[in-house]
């Protein structure tokens, strides 16, 4: 992974409440809503960062795009009759914020995901407590914390499972001053 990925997200995703990023937000917007009727599928968004916004490692990290997406779509109240399955402009900012922190998310979910195939064990999970607990996570007991997170009790935690936990217990791997993991 490259090392100015953090950067290259900062300059890519406007989501800030700035005039300079309103204005680079509304020509991104236009970029990646290609038949201008206000409304980005699941598709355009994956194909606008793909094409517009470039960035291959986040392009390729799925889970992070649809965990977004389903956030982003219901953030406001739709006007329309496809508003809860499109994202509107309105909705951009926060798509934008949270490809960003799922994004994030991530990073931390593969450097606990040993094995790499996109699902924590209770094994990579106790192997990784003095890492998470370098993320200023509080992990008294591994294995009830493991139960916790693994929601539907399938013995695995999955991103989504990961995504809430980590959204709960304040996960800043951006604020982590040790392991530089963006």
């Amino acid at each position: 992974m490259e090392a100015n990925i953090n950067e290259e997200l900062k300059r890519c995703l406007p989501y800030h409440d700035t005039p300079q990023e309103k204005a680079k937000r509304a020509q991104l917007w236009n970029q990646i809503d290609e038949n201008a009727n206000g409304y980005l599928s699941l598709a355009e968004v994956d194909k606008g960062l793909r094409d517009v916004i470039r960035i291959p490692q986040l392009f390729d990290a799925k889970p992070v795009i649809m965990r977004a997406f389903q956030s982003a779509k219901n953030r406001t109240t739709a006007t329309n009759p496809h508003g809860k399955d499109y994202i509107t402009k309105s909705e951009f900012r926060f798509l934008l914020s949270y490809i960003r922190q799922y994004y994030e998310y991530w990073i931390a979910f593969e450097t606990v995901d040993k094995e790499g195939d996109r699902r924590i064990s209770f094994q990579e999970f106790v192997k990784a407590v003095p890492t998470m607990k370098r993320w200023h996570l509080r992990i008294d007991n591994p294995e009830t914390t493991f139960q916790e997170i693994d929601k539907n009790g399938g013995g695995y935690i999955l991103f989504d499972e990961f995504c809430q936990w980590a959204i709960h217990s304040h996960l800043n791997v951006e604020g982590y001053e040790g392991e530089d993991l963006l």
